[in-house]
């Protein structure tokens, strides 16, 4: 808290009139402080909080700890009469995915992988043939109805049409098939890379969660897909070159998915300032609190990711709850609110923009605030930075908004790398604002890049740069004050980017 610094605001707010509200914002942000954040981060991510994550003990804790700060400060509740919002999840623990062709096992993780979803269990036996590139051209004299199909991922230029993985499963569907085996590109590479991550619960908004239209695809590597071809008599090199299908073996398929479904809860916490002038207008200003957990032994703290942004949301709140308390409330409404989910799928964010407490048409901006303690290759050498995505995506005024507000007072180097549309990162869609910008509500994602400890273990408070993160702080600060307090509302002057 900040009892020291309560005192000179104290002071400050007596002889406020006649000061600008430049004067009053350069004041409260003296308020923002690298050894508060360092503080609380000592806390939150610290080994007894068990990787935040979500639905489990330590999000759990970690909200507590966020409601607690929020309430000493004497934060209203919001309009839903509590410091939370509460969404419910369904956590799914796959028990064992087998599949056998003909008399042949395969394994999982070695031979097929599944991308996690939640999924029903299944139990499927049945024939499965081979058809090609999965066109429609491929389909014609074949009855796949009640049957597997095997698809090649891979695309040939004698195709007519442009295919996509996606258009493929959903021509099988229609023709009736069970379940899809995919000839996935790049097999091994994806194996050796997200192996970890297929083998991790899935979870997601209970809400999102509907398995009326079900059908299983499996990506298989080419042990399966030889097998396969080998049995039903399909020569591959021939089929490759002359893009025909002739009439075919088929070969008896099992396939058994094995499930554990789970309901759980996460919660987002909100923290509430209403506007002295025009208190139906809203600024929100996001950061998710949790982390992806344990793992044995290991707990990932998650310190940079993103305890980073949280403890710099808690500075932020505070700051503008003084300046409240002492006469300097916000014009427009002001909603501090730290996500959880995000590990997940951006699942609080998504919730809250399904169903805000505030309307969405009156929320005037998001700033989002994931990952700003640590520097990335790019920047080893330069602290004085922060990358800025989505600013100009959506309003020309924030954009400039934000142009100015460093250029007068932080004089950060601003790096829109990763705001070009071409991004192969594409962190404009991997973080809680995205949710705000698909709904028309311009946004600001303050960042600093991936580094070596990113979703390891060793994400570790002794590595953030405190003093660098207090800075980009109060970057967000000077944008936020000028946001709820100019006259008139940012112009939204382009339409949401769609997520391809």
């Amino acid at each position: 808290m900040k009892k020291i610094f309560l005192i000179g605001l104290i002071s400050f707010s007596a002889v406020a009139v006649g000061q600008t509200n430049k004067e009053i914002a350069d004041k409260v942000a003296k308020t923002i402080l690298a050894g508060d954040m360092s503080k609380h981060l000592h806390v939150l991510a610290s080994d007894e909080y068990q990787g935040r994550e979500t639905g489990k003990e330590g999000q759990k804790m970690a909200k507590d700890y966020l409601i607690r700060y929020f309430k000493e400060l004497q934060f209203a509740e919001s309009p839903n009469g509590t410091y939370e919002q509460a969404f419910p999840l369904v956590e799914q623990l796959s028990n064992g995915i087998s599949l056998k062709i003909g008399n042949k096992a395969f394994e999982m993780n070695k031979d097929f992988y599944v991308r996690p979803d939640i999924w029903p269990n299944v139990e499927i036996k049945n024939q499965v043939i081979f058809v090609g590139y999965g066109t429609e051209a491929d389909y014609k004299g074949l009855d796949i109805n009640g049957k597997t199909v095997v698809i090649l991922a891979e695309n040939s230029d004698k195709l007519k049409g442009d295919w996509n993985t996606a258009d493929k499963v959903k021509l099988a569907k229609e023709k009736g098939a069970k379940a899809v085996l995919l000839h996935a590109n790049k097999f091994e590479q994806t194996i050796e890379k997200y192996e970890h991550y297929f083998s991790k619960p899935r979870t997601a908004l209970a809400d999102n969660v509907d398995n009326s239209d079900f059908l299983p695809v499996l990506n298989i590597g080419n042990s399966a897909l030889n097998s396969i071809c080998k049995s039903n008599g399909v020569k591959l090199k021939k089929y490759r070159k002359k893009n025909k299908i002739k009439a075919q073996n088929t070969t008896q398929l099992e396939l058994i998915i094995d499930k554990e479904t789970n309901e759980l809860f996460g919660e987002n916490v909100i923290a509430y300032i209403p506007g002295t002038e025009i208190p139906e207008e809203l600024v929100i200003i996001t950061a998710h609190y949790d982390h992806i957990g344990t793992e044995g032994d290991l707990v990932y703290n998650g310190a940079d990711d993103d305890g980073s942004g949280t403890v710099a949301l808690m500075e932020l709140a505070q700051a503008f709850k003084t300046a409240a308390d002492n006469g300097n409330g916000p014009k427009r409404s002001i909603l501090f609110m730290p996500v959880s989910g995000e590990e997940k799928g951006l699942l609080g964010s998504e919730y809250y923009a399904k169903n805000p407490i505030f309307p969405l048409e009156e929320t005037v901006a998001n700033l989002n605030i994931d990952m700003i303690g640590r520097l990335d290759e790019a920047h080893a050498d330069n602290p004085n930075f922060v990358y800025l995505i989505g600013s100009d995506k959506l309003s020309t005024d924030l954009h400039e908004i934000s142009l100015e507000m460093n250029t007068n007072n932080t004089k950060l180097e601003l790096d829109f790398t990763f705001n070009d549309e071409n991004d192969p990162n594409r962190f404009y869609y991997r973080s809680d604002h995205y949710n705000f910008a698909k709904n028309g509500i311009p946004v600001i994602f303050y960042f600093c890049g991936v580094h070596e400890d990113y979703h390891k273990a060793t994400d570790t408070v002794d590595k953030i740069d405190f003093n660098k993160m207090e800075k980009i702080t109060k970057l967000v600060f000077y944008t936020a004050w000028e946001l709820v307090n100019r006259d008139e509302r940012i112009v939204i002057d382009k339409e949401p980017e769609e997520k391809e």
